[in-house]
């Protein structure tokens, strides 16, 4: 039927946006690798209206730059601008949390960092995914809490943007402990009221995550040396 096209092609763009997408943040697609649209459809195994429209989407992410007709690089990684990418979420984090002091949903809070502490395991890749996944929507549940959907709007891409640096970190340092007793002090603060306490602890979870994405920068964790996927055929190892 007619009607159900829309609805049919909507899935396959979301298909192959979280296909490209998940290959991005871990990696097998590294920083700077360069690729066709054709490429990218051959890869997920689609039609290229449905892979177009997910490669717009990845450009609304920031994950991916247009090079020329078509072509198209995984964005790279510069220290500077991931270090202007932290400074914009601070704002924006200290602003929702301050809001949130007193509002939160307590028991929503301890539900998703139980959900961070039974996940994280650095060797094992699915793990720091479903991490990942959780401590997002720890943080978001954070911003609603401040009652300004504006504000959780911005942080969502910043959100986006950021897990492929988390990922590579969380990678390269076992910090699963210190994020567990970081977010468990949050909660205290927030459930309490005490507004100061709480903007100071998501400070000090945002620069113990800077100091982590920076150090895994250092030690090479973002140089080229991982799988990267040649989408105009084949495989590079």
């Amino acid at each position: 039927m007619v009607v159900g096209i829309p609805n049919a092609r909507a899935s396959r763009s979301n298909d192959a946006y979280r296909v490209l997408k998940g290959m991005i943040l871990r990696g097998a697609l590294a920083p700077g690798a360069e690729f066709t649209e054709l490429g990218a459809a051959q890869l997920v195994g689609s039609s290229r209206t449905p892979v177009r429209e997910a490669l717009a989407r990845l450009r609304h992410d920031r994950l991916i730059v247009l090079l020329a007709a078509r072509r198209y690089a995984v964005a790279p990684i510069a220290m500077g601008d991931v270090r202007n990418l932290f400074d914009v979420r601070r704002l924006i984090e200290s602003e929702t949390t301050r809001l949130a002091a007193g509002r939160v949903d307590g028991k929503q809070l301890r539900a998703l960092d139980q959900l961070c502490a039974d996940t994280y395991d650095p060797a094992d890749p699915e793990s720091i995914q479903r991490f990942l996944r959780a401590n997002r929507e720890f943080h978001q549940a954070v911003a609603r809490g401040s009652g300004n959907p504006r504000l959780v709007d911005l942080l969502s891409p910043l959100l986006d943007e950021m897990e492929r640096l988390l990922y590579l970190g969380l990678q390269h340092s076992d910090r699963g402990a210190a994020i567990i007793h970081e977010h468990r002090s949050l909660i205290s603060a927030l459930e309490a009221g005490e507004t100061a306490i709480a903007v100071a602890e998501i400070h000090t979870q945002l620069d113990d995550a800077l100091e982590m994405v920076t150090q895994a920068f250092l030690d090479g964790a973002f140089d080229n040396e991982l799988l990267t996927v040649n989408l105009d055929g084949g495989t590079d190892a």
